[in-house]
């Protein structure tokens, strides 16, 4: 078996991606199991689908084989096409993010959506690429996310999704395909195995369950049915045969063999689909015994592999009958510890996993539950922000109302972790919401923790700046002034919560157009930087970039120049206005050749508008033109950053801007709210668009 997958994932790693490269092998696209049986008609049927259009539907039971037949696509596909294999449909916004990065149409994964966006966009210029999304079952949800040139194969029992494109309806084999295969799973050729593959309904899954408990325990065809736990009809009712009885025994011969063989396939049922085997090795003690217990249940038929080696996978009917038998035997509470804690991993990747073991730990009883529950809302809080730091925000939002919620229902409220709860949605929440959650940890800090507690103080200063973020500059700018005059006589002028107050309280006096009111706030900050840190920290240096770009706001130019630091571009926006567009371009010319990061598109930013300045009106609209790429691309087209971009590029336009103009006001209203000083910005900007003829402005 290892030799069969390693064989494999060496005929395939030619085709994984470089940068250079335009093909790419994307996702655990599962390796070919032994024997097998190559069901040319429905891989004909499958081509003869994609020939009359861009999508093609594998519907079938649970069980039939329709996992197997489009990998064995997917797997031929490789050796010519970009190949992306999605085991599960939430992950189609990470599959497509990671493909963008992959081949190169993305440098860094800032904004999951948008990223995913380029992702799908790279697909419709690539060579007939093959998308699989396997065990789909929301078609509505898929719609949006489906390429419309690329060959979309789908798997899925549920009908609904026939109205995609051709099906091609998968069954059983046929029985004398059956009992070939059943034969040469267990090696005997003696027997009337007809009646054993009649029972079992012709699945492909149960047939290879079946043949491996044959072949280990040398029984014929009618001695294994006989020896079947005919399980309770939990499963036997939804689907053909005796599915969850050939999990079952093949489960209870390998457990007989080695007793840790059900605690491993329990966790891959409580996790699954799809588990990276460093994860299942810290199920431990020795990676080395893990790995054997895989290739017992890989034998038994009850996993299977990815191409590479590197993912586990079991396949849906054989999780679900493993955790029936676990639900009903009263082992769940053991088999989640065991979870829990092989989940527990700092460096990520498990966000779905620890989704995937929330309704099993609302099964437990409360006695069970108590003791654990504090665990699984650590791993869920960690979910949170781990799809935070991916830039999955919608499905970090999701999941955090979800967590919150539940941190509300089953916690006390003074439970510290209700708070990290809070904390972690309002990191990746829409400003108005940010707002709130805000106003909730300030009122939760007081009450517990007292007015004069440095948490308390923290909370103030963070309220403050989700008040800036959603616009509301008044409420920032009171709060930023409490919070700083209360922190400076309970902590002192020094400490960093103080300076921290002291530094957003001045951003909001500069962001309100208060620019000369603010230079003084940031000249106490940078001073209480230098006794605090001394001139080389990276505070410090940060205090001095903030009052610098706020001199040059006040008009005092000449003085941000020798505050900003010399690869600094706000010194470029400084010289610019001292008058020195020689310098200002540049010294911007040599930072955008020196730079390969997020930072670059900025800098390409303050260059189109000194060259704008300049009267070099041709190339500053070809960059501004690339900062609306960049940014879209990067951030997405919703980004505040985004529509700042967009805004640039209709001013350097002039009269023919006024389209642009207009659909950005549009889109600042919607996104940020009409009371947002961008917002009003935006619609000041087209009032005041000039006439034919007149000088072209750019705002920052």
């Amino acid at each position: 078996m290892k030799a069969l997958v390693t064989a494999l994932a060496a005929r395939l790693r030619p085709a994984r991606a470089t940068r250079a490269g335009r093909r790419v092998v994307l996702g655990a696209v599962p390796a070919e199991p032994a024997p097998y049986v190559r069901r040319g008609r429905l891989l004909a049927k499958i081509d003869e689908a994609f020939d009359d259009g861009g999508f093609c539907v594998l519907l079938g039971a649970c069980g039939a084989g329709k996992t197997q037949l489009a990998a064995a696509y997917a797997r031929a596909a490789a050796a010519e096409s970009t190949v992306v294999w999605i085991a599960d449909q939430a992950d189609i916004v990470p599959a497509y993010a990671e493909l963008a990065r992959r081949a190169g149409a993305a440098d860094v994964v800032v904004d999951a959506e948008a990223t995913a966006r380029t992702g799908l966009a790279w697909l419709a210029a690539a060579d007939r690429p093959v998308v699989v999304v396997d065990g789909a079952t929301d078609p509505d949800a898929l719609n949006r996310w489906l390429p419309a040139r690329a060959r979309v194969l789908i798997t899925t029992a549920v009908p609904d999704f026939e109205v995609l494109g051709g099906t091609v309806a998968v069954g059983g084999f046929d029985e004398a395909e059956a009992v070939g295969y059943l034969r040469a799973r267990s090696g005997r050729n003696a027997g009337a195995a007809l009646g054993l593959v009649r029972e079992l309904g012709c699945l492909p899954l149960a047939l290879a369950q079946a043949g491996g408990v044959l072949k280990r325990q040398h029984k014929d065809f009618a001695a294994y049915v006989d020896c079947l736990p005919h399980a309770s009809p939990t499963l036997a009712d939804r689907e053909p045969g005796c599915a969850e009885d050939t999990v079952l025994e093949a489960l209870r011969v390998v457990a007989a063999r080695d007793g840790r063989a059900r605690g491993v396939a329990e966790f891959l049922a409580l996790v699954a689909p799809g588990v990276r085997c460093d994860l299942v090795h810290r199920l431990g003690p020795d990676p080395v015994a893990v790995d054997a217990v895989l290739g017992a249940l890989a034998e038994a038929s009850l996993i299977g592999f990815d191409v590479g080696g590197d993912v586990v996978i079991m396949h849906e009917l054989t999780r679900r009958a493993v955790l029936s038998r676990l639900h009903a035997e009263d082992h769940l509470a053991p088999a989640l510890d065991r979870a829990c804690a092989a989940l527990d991993d700092p460096d990520g990747g498990v966000s779905r996993h620890v989704g995937a073991l929330w309704p099993h730990f609302r099964a437990l009883l409360p006695a069970d539950a108590a003791p654990r529950l504090a665990r699984v809302m650590r791993l869920r809080r960690r979910s949170v922000r781990e799809l935070t730091a991916a830039g999955d925000f919608a499905r970090a939002r999701a999941l955090g109302r979800e967590v919150l919620a539940d941190h509300d229902a089953y916690l006390q409220p003074r439970h510290p972790g209700t708070e990290r709860a809070a904390r972690a949605l309002r990191t990746v929440s829409l400003p108005g919401e940010a707002v709130a959650l805000s106003e909730r940890i300030l009122e939760r800090r007081s009450r517990v923790l007292g007015p004069d507690a440095e948490a308390t103080l923290a909370a103030g200063q963070a309220l403050g700046v989700a008040y800036e973020a959603a616009g509301q500059l008044d409420r920032a700018l009171e709060v930023h002034e409490a919070t700083l005059e209360h922190a400076t006589r309970v902590l002192g002028a020094g400490h960093r919560v103080t300076l921290r107050a002291r530094g957003s309280f001045g951003r909001t006096l500069r962001s309100a157009g208060l620019a000369g009111v603010a230079v003084p706030v940031f000249e106490e900050n940078l001073r209480q930087h230098l006794q605090a840190h001394g001139p080389d920290h990276p505070a410090t240096t940060e205090a001095r970039e903030d009052l610098a770009r706020t001199c040059a706001r006040a008009g005092r130019a000449a003085e941000a120049v020798t505050l900003h630091a010399a690869d600094s571009p706000w010194l470029a926006v400084a010289h610019q206005e001292a008058g020195r567009l020689d310098e200002a371009i540049r010294l911007l010319r040599r930072l955008a050749s020196e730079r390969d990061d997020l930072g670059a598109v900025r800098v390409r930013l303050f260059l189109a508008r000194a060259l704008l300045a300049d009267g070099r009106s041709a190339e500053a609209l070809k960059l501004f033109e690339r900062t609306v790429r960049d940014r879209t691309r990067i951030l997405g087209p919703d980004h505040p950053a985004t529509l700042n971009a967009r805004r640039n590029l209709g001013l350097a336009q002039g009269p023919a801007g006024r389209e642009t103009l207009t659909a950005v006001a549009a889109d600042y209203r919607r996104v940020l709210g009409p009371d947002h000083p961008y917002t009003r910005q935006a619609a000041k900007d087209l009032a005041d668009l000039p006439e034919p003829g007149q000088r072209r402005r750019v705002r920052r």
